[in-house]
């Protein structure tokens, strides 16, 4: 179990492998339709639950994923954004495909190897998704802004000068 709730917010844990709790047949479909309630904590409940504020109560949702380095936001956001994809993908099965492809594309060229996650995000983002009143995914917009706009990977050979001057006196 790597999910827990504590009032709306759920809580997750990394647990740095596979679970088998993803898959459409495991998690998917199971909470699609049933009361919160019935099944444990997770992200296909959250992603139920803004669906269904957007549907019936005609209410805007925000989900923020936050956390540290390897505390897994690009994984959860992914699948967040699937489900919500799911749940409204009668609306245009193209482009359902097209937001779930920009991701991995996305992290291609934004993201990173650290010390702590050999795939850390350099960028935030934020996607905007729109539904029909009938619930049907008709529109995503994607904003993304960096974290950092260079990175450090090599000492420059002329600012090291320490090490130059004990090179040259044979120290080194």
């Amino acid at each position: 179990m790597i999910y827990t709730n504590i009032g709306d917010i759920l809580i997750s844990i990394n647990p740095f492998k596979s679970l088998g709790i993803y898959s459409e047949q495991e998690a998917g479909k199971k909470y699609r339709d049933i009361k919160k309630k019935d099944l444990p904590p997770h992200v296909y409940e959250v992603a139920r639950i803004a669906h269904l504020a957007v549907l019936h109560k005609r209410k805007n949702q925000c989900c923020v994923i936050s956390g540290e380095s390897g505390a897994g936001k690009t994984v959860t956001s992914n699948l967040l954004v699937e489900q919500l994809a799911a749940l409204g993908k009668e609306g245009n099965p193209t482009l359902v495909k097209k937001i779930l492809q920009v991701n991995p594309l996305m992290e291609a060229f934004g993201n990173a190897v650290t010390d702590i996650n050999d795939n850390s995000s350099r960028f935030g983002k934020f996607l905007e998704l729109s539904f029909t009143d009938s619930g049907d995914l008709v529109e995503a917009q994607l904003s993304e802004f960096l974290l950092e706009k260079s990175r450090v990977v090599h000492q420059s050979r002329r600012l090291d000068y320490a090490n130059t001057a004990r090179r040259e006196s044979g120290d080194l």
